[in-house]
């Protein structure tokens, strides 16, 4: 179970005119924000969403900082970290989920943050043109 964040030439055409401004290290300006920013954005709302266990045993994963990033040139990939791997379950209502409705948190959070992401990363990107240019 993860959910993976790549940018999408359509989503990106009002960046297409910066781009032709930036020299070569585009991706490297990018992949700056996209694996320190956009990533913790994209965490917190999933995060956010994982649904509380009725169960009142040890620590919740909400409060444990369950996710790890992966990071892939010009986006990244949100992965449960090994401990937290039980998160499979109520996430696509497998094991003793099975009957309830997929919770999805992993896609839902990461849909809920793509417009933040966006616009960081135009801001990002225009917070370099003004101090190359």
């Amino acid at each position: 179970m993860s959910v993976k964040f790549e940018i999408d030439y359509e989503e990106v055409e009002k960046l297409e005119q910066k781009f032709k401004r930036i020299p070569e290290n585009i991706e490297n300006i990018i992949n700056s924000y996209l694996h320190t920013d956009a990533s913790k954005l994209a965490t917190n709302q999933i995060v956010s969403l994982i649904p509380l266990s009725k169960k009142k045993k040890g620590i919740h994963a909400e409060q444990s900082k369950p996710l790890r990033v992966k990071k892939i040139n010009l986006g990244f990939e949100i992965l449960p970290k090994r401990k937290f791997n039980y998160l499979v379950f109520p996430d696509q209502a497998l094991g003793t989920s099975v009957g309830n409705k997929p919770k999805e948190f992993m896609q839902r959070g990461l849909n809920k943050s793509i417009n933040d992401i966006m616009e960081g990363l135009n801001e990002h990107i225009d917070h370099y043109l003004e101090e190359e240019f």
